[in-house]
């Protein structure tokens, strides 16, 4: 379970359905052998970059999109590694089942990151000495795929 109480409920390989079901994308980019990881500054976690995917929008899109909204970093040879379903809870009671999908990319070349209202800072992380504040659900897919 995460800091906003989401629940990481099934890890499935990619699929084409399953990108037509996403509502959200993450990707794990790599450095040479560091993952990058940004952190949120409303949640004051650090995480993996990701986020909604936009009408008309393709998972892959989103993927790269997203990390270079927050970390201003460029991906190269974007790849699915899975199917993520999470449980949300409701304001009103109960919970949401999204669908999300994991992607993994490289960076060639890191650049400066300049702070934004969403995201105080960047870093590139070894996969097994990542920071204490790492949101879980992010710490245990970097675990399982942050070294391939």
């Amino acid at each position: 379970m995460n800091e906003r109480g989401e629940r990481l409920v099934a890890v499935h390989p990619p699929g084409d359905a399953a990108a037509q079901a996403a509502a959200f994308a993450l990707v794990i980019a790599r450095h040479e052998t560091r993952v990058l990881l940004v952190r949120n500054a409303r949640r004051a976690v650090w995480e993996l970059p990701g986020g909604w995917i936009d009408a008309g929008e393709r998972a892959e899109e989103c993927a790269l999109r997203e990390l270079r909204e927050e970390s201003g970093q460029a991906g190269h040879g974007l790849r699915p590694l899975a199917h993520l379903l999470l449980e949300r809870p409701r304001p009103e009671g109960g919970v949401q089942v999204l669908a999300g999908l994991l992607f993994a990319a490289s960076v060639h070349e890191p650049v400066a990151f300049m702070p934004t209202t969403e995201i105080s800072a960047v870093g590139f992380w070894a996969a097994d000495e990542l920071p204490e504040d790492i949101s879980p659900i992010d710490a245990e897919l970097v675990a399982r795929y942050g070294r391939e």
